[in-house]
């Protein structure tokens, strides 16, 4: 009889893809480890001296600044990949945010692209010599794909998704593939696999997820331009958190194909792919290179509507402000950032109404069973088939949201739910007519580790398939306290006492030091480009403010 082999001790697996990464950083470009001591290592790059500061300057360039003067020939694609592989290396070892490191296949890749340059007299593409990080899970030819499981993690794909292989057309270079939380349905990057990302604002606080460590690499200009996921807030929440830009666009609008996790075949609520970014003008170029090719040609679930890049949208806008979900009241940093938007767009003579938030619980009641109609057991059965137990925010996820497995009959009644909700939401928007809805893109800035529970913010949009725009505000203060914006006299249920708690007026400026302040635009379905534009007016009118106001 033979004996049965056991696999390697998920430890064993895991160690050893930790130290692969590790192993890609040249031993020049490692920081002296004092350095990592402080909790903010946002400036970290500038202050390791590990960068030239030709390099420095590359990597504080817009995308859209990148590829116009490699296009002109005043940057060359190698210079810039270089310059960017070692932001992305600093700032791994300061967050942790790297799931796979390709820094020579890059810089060869680019190469390349400077002698097609010099041979053809002209760019590849829209995106020529642009590097672009990309999420775990977002296959890339001859890589792996784990969504962060141990029992995926020798799961190597054998070709580009869509998106990777439409903007590898378009000559983008892919150096780096940033972290994911383990089974990837998390607002915390945390697995097994890869550890922990940290946030680098303030390391004892969450860089979200689960595209975290796309927002915690964006944060230190380690990368300019990332390709996230989002089905409940994964592109938004680690935006919001690290203080960057985030577009979660409606279904069937970018390519989406060429991606590895669980549910897969889901329809209940559709994951979408979009970008993370350090200006909104960027956000723009992702979404037309990513259309450039007539994608939908080779997805049939993509629509065939191209990006339109410009769109109508009045002088005077009407917005409505949800300042509460109803269901987890913000944190006072969140109330404070909303109040400030408010005053600015009603001085410059746009309407503001506060926008009616009562179908938003049980729009979160009802995602949250789409999610797990098979009561999580796809989830359990790969983490025991990797030998692995649930990180801790997994663990309270199954425990807490995955407790039924639903029948066929029981799965219509949740669609039918759900259409019926989202009629409801529907004929709301008509009878206000307003352009866009401005609320919290969580009732919490960056969190503590393990301590953000709530989706409710993201994920309703994600049921909704609205667009939604992420851009920050401003930074925890000191006057950020319950006194200043008082909640209602009692916690609205459990989850929203758990919030209140995590957030004490004697603790709460402090606890959550340095943490950015983001809210979220949203617009209705399909009409991704107008809310980008309206998103840039409310930034517009932030800054004239921002730069009208005497500094010290």
């Amino acid at each position: 009889m033979r004996r049965k082999i056991e696999p390697p001790a998920w430890q064993h697996v895991a160690a050893t893809r930790r130290s692969l990464i590790e192993s890609k950083i040249p031993p020049e470009w490692r920081v002296p480890a004092e350095l990592l001591k402080s909790k903010d290592l946002v400036d970290l790059p500038r202050r390791c001296r590990i960068m030239t500061e030709q390099e420095l300057s590359i990597t504080e360039l817009s995308a859209v600044e990148i590829v116009s003067l490699i296009q002109a020939g005043k940057i060359s694609a190698v210079d810039t990949t270089k310059a960017f592989c070692k932001r992305a290396a600093i700032a791994h070892q300061a967050t942790n945010c790297l799931a796979e490191i390709h820094f020579d296949e890059a810089l060869l890749q680019a190469g390349q692209l400077d002698e097609y340059m010099r041979v053809h007299g002209r760019p590849k593409g829209m995106l020529h010599g642009l590097p672009i990080s990309v999420k775990e899970h977002i296959k890339i030819k001859n890589t792996t794909a784990t969504s962060g499981l141990i029992a995926w993690a020798d799961h190597v794909s054998d070709e580009d998704a869509l998106i990777v292989r439409t903007f590898r057309e378009q000559g983008a270079v892919f150096y780096v593939k940033t972290t994911n939380p383990q089974t990837l349905m998390a607002i915390e990057t945390d697995s097994n696999l890869f550890g922990r990302t940290v946030n680098p604002h303030n390391t004892n606080l969450t860089c979200g997820g689960s595209t975290g460590g796309e927002g915690a690499l964006l944060a230190m200009r380690g990368s300019v331009l990332g390709i996230g996921t989002d089905i409940g807030g994964s592109i938004r929440v680690p935006s919001a958190f690290n203080g960057v830009y985030g577009f979660k666009p409606s279904i069937g609008r970018i390519p989406h194909s060429g991606l590895s996790g669980l549910s897969d075949g889901m329809q209940n609520i559709v994951g979408v792919v979009g970008p993370l970014a350090l200006s909104l003008e960027d956000i723009e170029l992702f979404c037309i290179a990513a259309l450039k090719n007539n994608p939908w040609k080779y997805e049939p679930a993509l629509l065939d509507i191209p990006w339109k890049e410009e769109v109508d949208v009045p002088k005077k806008l009407k917005i409505g402000v949800m300042w509460s979900d109803g269901v987890v009241q913000p944190h006072p940093p969140i109330t404070r950032a909303l109040k400030q938007v408010v005053v600015e767009l009603q001085n410059q003579g746009h309407t503001v109404i506060d926008w009616d938030s009562q179908l938003h619980h049980s729009i979160f009641d009802v995602t949250n069973e789409a999610y797990f109609l098979d009561g999580g057991a796809e989830y359990h059965q790969t983490l025991e088939e990797g030998h692995e137990p649930p990180v801790p925010i997994v663990k309270w996820l199954l425990d807490e949201k995955a407790k039924h497995r639903y029948t066929i009959e029981e799965s219509w009644r949740v669609n039918r739910d759900l259409d019926n909700l989202r009629t409801k939401y529907a004929l709301q928007w008509n009878n206000h007519d307003v352009d866009a809805i401005i609320c919290p893109a969580n009732a919490s800035v960056a969190s503590v580790h393990n301590e953000n529970r709530y989706w409710g913010y993201t994920c309703v949009w994600n049921a909704l398939d609205y667009p939604a725009v992420i851009f920050p505000v401003s930074t925890v203060q000191g006057t950020d306290i319950w006194k200043n914006f008082p909640p209602l006299a009692a916690p609205l249920n459990p989850m929203d006492a758990w919030s209140r708690n995590l957030y004490i007026d004697s603790e709460g400026p402090l606890r959550y030091e340095g943490a950015p302040i983001s809210l979220q635009v949203v617009g209705r379905r399909l009409q991704g480009e107008r809310v980008l534009c309206i998103t840039k007016r409310v930034v517009d009118i932030l800054k004239s403010k921002e730069c009208a106001t005497p500094r010290d």
